[in-house]
């Protein structure tokens, strides 16, 4: 890419348009060639970006990644000041976890009188916002974080706004005024239950999607409610914080999020069944959950109420 194109998308979450990059000095033929051979990757009508490798990246961040892409291309084929990245495409450039909600289509909430529905991929929402409501992120106008929380909470499902929820109570505290207004503009919206539900059973202590993703599990099924992030010592000292320590059951439940170990598997696998050992020496009962197990919960709770009848 020549240094004027790159500077550009650079100011346009890589994203340019297929007008800025002739431009920019590139024929008809050598666009066409740089999609053909994979060096450029058409993000949607007219709107291209170089191709980047993918592979290593969670899936939760490739989505995020292919999601933020989509918005700026969206936003660079639209009239300025006409709308406002809104819901979870908000979120999305906010850089806050998502896992769940449809991100298919790009969310816009109108600015001017246009009408709402769904046109060419963008959903475009009715909705007034005030100047508390609005901000810039990533260079486009955008829905600040708790408003952009609230709105996709509300179009979402309970887990998909609980995993959002965790992130931003962590991450981007919300002041008890912000929340309070919020509930109170969005009490009669479709869906607001969700959204209020989700808000109240967060928790900033959740540390990745996974453990979200297992607490709702937990929390759907009658479980107890754990503490998280429990300490433990022994007379060695220091062994660790535990994801979800069930005091009364004497059970430790761990999310194992990595997919892979990588270079350093051995040692890494030797760290985690030394702690394990010494955790167990503690009388407690172990249960390690990964990613695979989120997607049979019923044979997993099962896994967890055997460990909580052992101990």
């Amino acid at each position: 890419m020549n240094p004027k194109l790159k500077l550009l998308a650079e100011k346009q979450g890589g994203v340019y348009s297929r007008r800025q990059a002739a431009d920019c000095g590139y024929t008809r033929g050598q666009i066409h060639d740089r999609i053909q051979d994979g060096r450029w990757e058409r993000i949607r009508y007219g709107q291209y970006a170089e191709a980047v490798e993918l592979g290593l990246l969670q899936p939760w961040d490739r989505d995020l990644l292919k999601h933020r892409r989509l918005v700026h291309a969206v936003m660079n084929s639209m009239r300025p000041s006409t709308v406002a990245v809104s819901h979870q495409s908000a979120l999305a450039l906010h850089g806050v976890p998502l896992w769940g909600p449809d991100l298919a289509e790009v969310q816009v909430s109108r600015l001017d009188r246009h009408r709402g529905g769904r046109i060419a991929g963008v959903r475009h929402h009715r909705g007034k916002l005030t100047d508390a409501d609005l901000t810039v992120v990533a260079g486009l106008p955008a829905t600040t974080v708790p408003r952009a929380l609230f709105e996709m909470g509300c179009t979402s499902s309970f887990e998909a706004a609980v995993v959002s929820a965790d992130a931003v109570r962590r991450d981007h505290p919300i002041n008890e005024a912000v929340v309070q207004r919020l509930l109170q503009v969005t009490e009669f919206w479709t869906g607001s239950a969700t959204a209020r539900a989700a808000l109240k059973f967060s928790d900033p202590s959740s540390e990745s999607v996974g453990e979200s993703r297992l607490r709702v599990l937990l929390h759907t099924h009658g479980l107890p409610t754990p503490v998280l992030q429990a300490v433990f010592d022994d007379a060695a000292g220091f062994i660790g914080r535990v994801d979800f320590f069930f005091a009364a059951e004497r059970t430790v439940v761990e999310f194992d999020g990595l997919l892979k170990y990588g270079d350093g598997a051995r040692e890494t696998l030797i760290r985690e069944k030394l702690r394990e050992d010494r955790l167990r020496a503690l009388g407690l009962q172990v249960v390690r959950v990964t990613w695979a197990d989120l997607n049979h919960p019923e044979q997993l709770i099962a896994h967890i109420r055997r460990a909580f009848a052992r101990a």
